[in-house]
């Protein structure tokens, strides 16, 4: 990315998606973010639906725009939201997948043994936080649910998150599976804050029961295909038979450098694996 203050991106979902802080630019073109460009965003589904080959960049930068969106309709109706806390928030949505590994979930606690995503999301923030001298103070609290405005958390991870309304209206468009398509702007634009919680207006009730129609027809129909779910089951045997060779002593190389440094850990000895994890 250029070194300008301000980069527009384009989207093939949402159009025109402008990145204008200098912080989240600096975030971007680090190789914890960078490295998401070659991780699929549905592992296996291009089996299937062979269009779906988009990366996990493509969500979080889908997520961060929502986010945007969601955070202006917010303080537009009166909720107060501090410059800060919207840095914070649009980090935590920006960085929210960072810690997922090849084929996205799933080598889910495989990859690195009993390590889930957001655990690793986490250590590779709290990393780039060491880096940057504590930028990401803010972002670490919302995206942990420790910050004392619960609706910012609920934005990143909820039932009504802007993770799900970008990857359903994103893996819908790139399956061509029109099931998974939402309002989603209509949804946004009915969001609320009561009592320090993400609620929605009365009217977007419709919005909210196609949301949740339109998951559970994703699910049904992409996420959970027997395609699919078979080749994630036969990657998983792979690495925990080519893990269990290893540690018996044998050698195996993967022809991997970072794949056969992942086979070789252990839960007793796991150091070096987060510089291991940007390769």
């Amino acid at each position: 990315m250029g070194a300008g203050s301000q980069k527009i991106i384009n989207d093939p979902v949402y159009g025109f998606i402008t990145i204008d802080h200098p912080l989240i630019l600096e975030v971007m073109r680090h190789p914890f973010y960078q490295r998401l460009r070659r991780i699929q965003q549905m592992g296996f589904a291009n089996l299937v639906y062979p269009g779906a080959v988009h990366t996990r960049l493509h969500h979080s930068l889908g997520a961060y725009h929502l986010m945007c969106n969601a955070l202006a309709v917010l303080k537009g109706k009166g909720i107060p939201v501090t410059d800060n806390e919207e840095l914070g928030a649009k980090l935590a949505i920006l960085l929210h997948d960072a810690g997922h590994g090849p084929f996205s979930h799933a080598l889910e606690n495989n990859l690195i043994e009993n390590l889930n995503h957001e655990s690793v999301s986490l250590q590779i923030m709290q990393q780039l936080n060491r880096e940057m001298q504590g930028a990401l103070d803010t972002a670490i609290a919302i995206f942990t649910n420790h910050y004392p405005k619960k609706f910012l958390h609920q934005l990143v991870s909820g039932q009504l998150d802007v993770d799900r309304m970008d990857y359903l209206n994103r893996d819908s468009f790139f399956t061509g599976v029109s099931e998974g398509v939402i309002g989603y702007d209509r949804i946004i634009h009915m969001l609320t804050v009561y009592e320090g919680e993400l609620m929605v207006q009365e009217k977007g009730i419709y919005s909210i029961e196609k949301f949740l129609v339109a998951r559970r027809l994703m699910y049904w129909q992409v996420y959970l295909h027997k395609t699919v779910v078979s080749a994630e089951s036969m990657l998983v045997k792979i690495i925990q038979r080519a893990r269990e060779i290893i540690r018996s002593g044998e050698k195996l190389s993967s022809g991997s450098a970072p794949l056969d440094f992942f086979l070789s850990l252990t839960p007793q000895d796991s150091s070096g694996w987060l510089e291991a994890f940007s390769l």
